[in-house]
């Protein structure tokens, strides 16, 4: 049981730091929007919104759609068999989708089936239909790390604050390195983490075959 909730802990902070990487890239390659942040989208397009801007405003709110749409998706796929595997798989093809994309002339911008990506990729820990880690929302993950500080400091358990300030770390360093990828590669810097999220989904995939019951 322990091992189990370590291979959990491990594949969600490395798709926490997938979903650092992919909204870094995505920030700079649409000139301060996200693809996974969407507090960050809604405060940008109430913003525009007052200054009259309404083509900024529409980029956000089409964000704020598509990583809704995604968000669904996910849910449905998360309860078919093999769901976590099912989700992963699906968020690495957009990625991979989107990063084909972008070496061909098309009309449409790659990077917006990333905010799809996203949306799908948060269903990854569904228990019982609700989101058991985040992966890219991270206020409420520093929330719980200093709450645990707090409790820490009053007699709880001493490191239980950790995991939560591991999640943010491990989005932080994503996006660090994805900054420095789409500096060096532009939007070609996708390949490198759609291959990431393949080996992950790969790995999911020998877990949950090695710990399903044999027929």
């Amino acid at each position: 049981m322990q091992s189990a909730r370590g291979r959990e802990v491990a594949l969600a902070l490395v798709l926490a730091a997938v979903a650092g990487s992919l909204d870094a890239i995505g920030f700079l390659h649409l000139g301060g929007y996200f693809v996974s942040f969407m507090s960050g989208n809604t405060t940008r397009m109430s913003a525009e919104a007052v200054d009259l801007r309404w083509a900024d405003a529409g980029r956000a709110v089409g964000l704020i759609v598509l990583f809704f749409v995604g968000g669904v998706i996910g849910a449905l796929l998360s309860r078919v068999r093999d769901g976590r595997v099912t989700v992963l798989a699906a968020s690495t093809l957009l990625v991979a989708a989107s990063a084909a994309l972008s070496v061909m002339s098309s009309a449409v911008p790659p990077i917006l089936g990333v905010a799809v990506a996203m949306g799908v990729m948060n269903a990854t820990f569904l228990r019982d239909g609700e989101v058991s880690i985040g992966l890219t929302y991270m206020t409420g993950t520093l929330v719980k790390a200093a709450q645990q500080v707090g409790a820490a400091l009053l007699g709880g358990p001493r490191w239980r604050w950790v995991r939560y300030l591991g999640m943010w770390s491990a989005l932080a360093a994503g996006s660090l390195l994805g900054a420095l990828l789409y500096v060096a590669w532009g939007v070609s810097a996708l390949w490198p983490v759609a291959a990431v999220m393949a080996v992950a989904t790969v790995a999911a995939w020998r877990v949950r075959k090695v710990s399903s019951p044999r027929n």
